[in-house]
Order: C-alpha cells, then sequence, then structure tokens
C-alpha cells in the first residue's frame, strides 16, 4: 500500500464524527449511508448493527468507497475532503477487533455507555483497508 497522506489529511479525516460509506449491492447499485469511523492512521473502522443490509453487501464485495468532508456553510472556500477506495473486511473477534473497540470507545463516549456499549462478538466492526484515495480542497482534486 503505498498511499502517502499527509500529516494535515490524517488529522481531518480523524477529527470528523461522521463519514458517508459507499457499497453496492448484488444488482451493483450504489448504496450510501452515514458512518461513525475512527482512523488510526493506516486503517478506517466503524461498528454495524449485526444482519444489517451493509454486512451482506460487503461480504458479496468488499470493495468499498468513503467520504470524510468538511465545510463552513457561509465561506464555500473552506471545502475540505477526503476519498478512500479500499477493501472493506468485517471483524467479529480478536485482537485486532479489540484494538478498534477501544479507539471507537475513546472517540465516542457514546460506545461506553450501559446502553451504548457491547461485548466482542456481539457487534461486527468494519476495517477498511485503504488502497487509494482522492482529496479535494477549495474544489481541486489530487489523486494519489
Amino acid at each position: 500500500m503505498d498511499i502517502k497522506l499527509t500529516k494535515s489529511d490524517k488529522e481531518f479525516v480523524q477529527q470528523l464524527p461522521v463519514c458517508r460509506l459507499a457499497t453496492a449491492t448484488e444488482d451493483c447499485e450504489p448504496v450510501v449511508r452515514p458512518v461513525w469511523p475512527v482512523f488510526d492512521g493506516v486503517f478506517v473502522y466503524f461498528a454495524s448493527d449485526p444482519d444489517t443490509p451493509k454486512l451482506e453487501q460487503i461480504e458479496a464485495n468488499p470493495q468499498v468507497s468513503i467520504v470524510f468532508d468538511d465545510y463552513d456553510k457561509k465561506d464555500w472556500s473552506t471545502l475540505r475532503g477526503v476519498r478512500i477506495q479500499g477493501e472493506a473486511e468485517i471483524l467479529w473477534k480478536g485482537k485486532e477487533y479489540q484494538y478498534a473497540h477501544s479507539l471507537l470507545k475513546e472517540k465516542f463516549p457514546e460506545y461506553r455507555t450501559d446502553a451504548g456499549g457491547w461485548k466482542e462478538g456481539e457487534v461486527p466492526i468494519i476495517k477498511i483497508t485503504p488502497i487509494s484515495f482522492t482529496r479535494w480542497s477549495k474544489g481541486k482534486w489530487t489523486k494519489t
């Protein structure tokens, strides 16, 4: 993997609470939904409810796209985003699952509560391994 995110890109992706994930149905129909991710500088992780269509779509076709973007509605010159094309993997247990779960709980306090928490094996965590990315800022796209 020869992806080179700048320090600024990494900080941007890490600080955003929500991004959008695109998967595809069996009929190749794209489906986009919000997810609440963590990014450790290499991989993107997010939790999912069990038995959702996105899990079936990822199992059938692990190629996904995830977009992190932000702007100030009063000043569009601040438009900024990173799109990651990657391969998704569903984690249910193990050391990497525990690692990702700890990152999610650190970023999202809701996951530390009785109502929002879960035990290993109860909720899947999706891991995205980046393959390529595109960045845009002030309307200019850069693909690497």
